[in-house]
């Protein structure tokens, strides 16, 4: 059978589209639905929810099945994989200080299941738990239900002289309620059941169900009143027994599909709020050997407050299965065992910790709730356990700069936002050859690492609170800080905090209030007038500036501007300067966040391309025709300075790109023309170093801000060494005019 499932939105509830063996929706009795449970032959799936109606859902689910009125088709499913189910909850509800007994659980086989399925009509039920155990609890007299009938002065008032067996059910119907009426005719739902069913079958039975009632009770003393209403009584058990005998009383289509269809069904379909993923399924097919779901609570119980995404631990665990070849969810469901879960779920889980425990060491996220891609663990975990000791602190130096590296440059490349499962298993693969040769053999896996942002602009146009990109610059700012500080004090923020938020610089109310162009409003919620804090909740914002409002948390705080500082915010917010200028503090503010993606993304790419892809390196050699070659090696070093015939010039930032142009406007300054015709004759197979147009450069740079000459800035520091050395050949230095000062990465 060809599998489809689509959900359309009809009237607010989704209404499902799926394959059904019979392709049309069937009907059945509550006579069947309950002894269909009674034989074990219907049962719920392990995975399902516990029972959690309260017991006045019960009243109105029977008040619409007398009332004809539409409750919902229920689901069942017959599945081809085996699975651990469970009996329907028919135990007394929860009450304070008394335990209950445990529900039933039955693991059945591949095998077993094709068996029930061929020979008793087995079915599981995937959507109606809570209605069908509603029914059965009711039935059964685990919840007392009673239905209440209508005065006679009423019923004749409403229906004249009709004899009372000729009135309808849902004529006659009061209400349905936990407590029987002394005032009016009653009869409970498990009687009634009872009587239709035959275990009551003489009249005097019947007599004592009646005189039980108190509504039977006040009418002992009238032996004539007595008999009439009990006649009423046992037609009103007839015309409930009639309505669970109705065979087109409850709807249901029945699922003939494997785990995954049915995994896709609960992810699709579920309308009410409670998401069912794949996951839940598994959890039902391990239960025989590994109880998922006491697992992860016992993880969370025992490492509060981290919190457990079971989606990453299982895949991770599929990556090792398959030996790093498989991740999807129908290899997950068909292949993965509840043995593979006891071999690999310690380690796993341990490191997922670890891993959360290690971002947050190293500021890269601020809290858990904050992380931009939780898919990213999954590479990380798998890096952990090729490490010593499976701690994250073994890495080298070499390994952890690689690590920061594609981390960041992973997120701003919005690169998990598609199809992350072929990207989780690239960089695993990455990060796992990465611990084991120091390098990466995929020679295309830079060219993966496109940056969504490459300008101050790119980050103002950022908007979209649940972007990755947009949660990546707000955790890079905290990285460049090495931890974000509170504004009401100088401490840092706890990573527990679960309350912390973006918060609006300036105030939303403030800018309503002054920007009147549409444009202007659209920067309202940019990620540069977004900072990650605590809620402030001592002060009142609404329309107020961000001068006024940070001038009340001043009193709070005598250091803010220490804090503000630490959150890469202009300063002279807090003195009103920006008051009236909302597009130029975003643009100032984009600006000093632009400078961080260029400082940890942008800048290093090409070193680290060199560091760590001795393919690509070669590639990019063949590419610098015309460029002097030179045996000293600049590999993963910072520039302190340069000595350029005999003056010593020191580089503050450590950068060889600032170097770079801190030579190129000395050398512009002192050569003029010939300069700028030398440097645009300089040309790779593929790119040209030097151009007058900015689109021909990947990062152009001016290099002086006073003409139109732009340089490539995207480059390592081994081809900014031999560019230089290049340039000074063509204009007749000598090679030893020049000497670079080269200082160790971590220094």
């Amino acid at each position: 059978m060809h599998f489809q499932c689509i959900a359309r939105l009809v009237n607010s509830f989704w209404v499902i589209v799926i394959p059904i063996v019979d392709n049309a929706q069937s009907t059945e009795s509550i006579i069947d639905l309950v002894d269909s449970i009674e034989k074990a032959d219907i049962l719920l799936p392990e995975f399902q929810r516990d029972f959690v109606w309260d017991v006045a859902k019960t009243y109105d689910l029977f008040d619409s099945l007398v009332r004809d009125v539409f409750i919902g088709a229920v689901i069942y499913g017959k599945p081809s994989f085996e699975i651990t189910v469970r009996e329907i909850d028919k135990r007394e509800r929860k009450q304070h200080g008394k335990r209950r007994p445990s529900l039933k659980t039955f693991h059945i086989s591949k095998k077993q299941m094709e068996t029930k399925a061929q020979t008793k009509n087995f079915r599981i039920i995937l959507d109606g738990q809570q209605r069908i155990t509603s029914i059965v609890r009711a039935i059964k007299g685990v919840d007392e239900v009673w239905l209440i009938i209508r005065s006679s002065d009423d019923l004749r008032q409403n229906f004249g002289n009709n004899q009372f067996q000729e009135l309808t059910l849902e004529s006659l119907i009061l209400e349905f309620s936990g407590q029987e009426s002394p005032d009016h005719l009653s009869i409970k739902i498990s009687d009634a059941w009872s009587i239709a069913k035959g275990e009551v079958i003489f009249d005097d039975e019947k007599r004592q169900f009646f005189q039980e009632t108190e509504y039977g009770q006040a009418l002992l003393s009238d032996a004539t009143a007595f008999t009439t209403e009990f006649k009423k009584y046992l037609i009103l058990a007839q015309k409930l027994q009639d309505l669970f005998k109705s065979q087109k009383l409850l709807s249901y289509y029945l699922i003939d599909a494997s785990s995954e269809k049915f995994a896709l069904f609960f992810e699709r379909s579920n309308s009410r709020g409670i998401q069912l993923s794949f996951v839940d399924i598994l959890s039902a097919k391990l239960y025989k050997g590994f109880n998922l779901r006491k697992e992860i609570e016992k993880f969370e119980d025992e490492n509060k407050p981290v919190t457990l995404n079971p989606t990453i631990i299982v895949r991770a665990i599929a990556y090792l299965v398959s030996d790093g070849k498989n991740i999807v969810r129908s290899y997950i469901l068909s292949k993965l065992s509840y043995q593979d879960f006891q071999q690999y779920w310690n380690d796993v889980t341990s490191l997922y910790k670890k891993a959360l425990t290690w971002l947050h060491k190293n500021h890269f996220i601020t809290s858990q709730a904050w992380i931009p891609y939780e898919n990213m663990l999954i590479p990380l975990i798998l890096l952990g356990l090729e490490l010593k000791g499976h701690d994250f602190s073994q890495m080298t130096e070499a390994q952890a700069r690689f690590v920061r590296f594609w981390y960041w440059a992973s997120i701003i490349a919005n690169r998990y936002s598609g199809s992350t499962n072929e990207v989780v298993i690239q960089d695993s693969n990455a990060l796992r050859q990465i611990a084991r040769i120091g390098r990466v053999s995929d020679k295309d896996y830079f060219k993966r690492l496109k940056p969504q942002v490459t300008s101050f602009e790119d980050i103002v146009g950022i908007t979209k609170k649940q972007s990755a990109v947009y949660k990546g610059l707000l955790n890079l700012v905290g990285y460049d800080s090495k931890g974000l500080k509170d504004w009401k004090s100088t401490n840092y923020l706890d990573f527990n905090d679960n309350k912390l938020q973006d918060h609006h610089i300036f105030p939303v109310k403030y800018l309503q209030s002054i920007l009147k162009e549409e444009d202007d409003l659209e920067a309202i919620d940019s990620v540069a007038n977004r900072t990650l804090i605590p809620q402030i909740t001592n002060i009142q914002i609404g329309k107020q500036s961000p001068s006024t409002y940070l001038s009340e948390l001043r009193k709070q705080n005598p250091n803010l501007r220490e804090s503000l500082e630490n959150h890469k915010i202009p300063l002279e917010i807090a003195n009103s300067d920006y008051d009236e200028f909302f597009q130029i503090f975003i643009e100032d503010r984009a600006k000093l966040l632009f400078e961080l993606v260029k400082k940890n993304i942008l800048d290093p790419k090409a070193e680290i391309e060199d560091e760590f892809a001795p393919e690509v390196n070669a590639v990019r050699q063949h590419q610098e025709t015309g460029l002097v070659p030179i045996e000293e090696s600049f590999i993963n070093t910072k520039l302190s300075g340069f000595e350029f015939c005999n003056e010593i010039i020191e580089i503050p930032s450590r950068h060889w790109k600032d170097g770079m142009m801190r030579l190129l406007e000395i050398l512009y300054i002192k050569h003029g023309y010939d300069f700028e015709h030398i440097a645009l004759e300089i040309k790779g197979n593929i790119r040209s170093y030097f151009s007058k147009s900015v689109e021909d450069l990947r990062h152009a740079t001016l290099v002086l801000p006073s003409n139109d000459l732009f340089v490539e800035t995207n480059l390592s520091a081994q081809t900014i060494a031999k560019l230089c050395y290049t340039l000074l050949e063509q204009l007749n230095y000598s090679s030893d005019s020049l000497k670079f000062f080269p200082v160790t990465s971590n220094n």
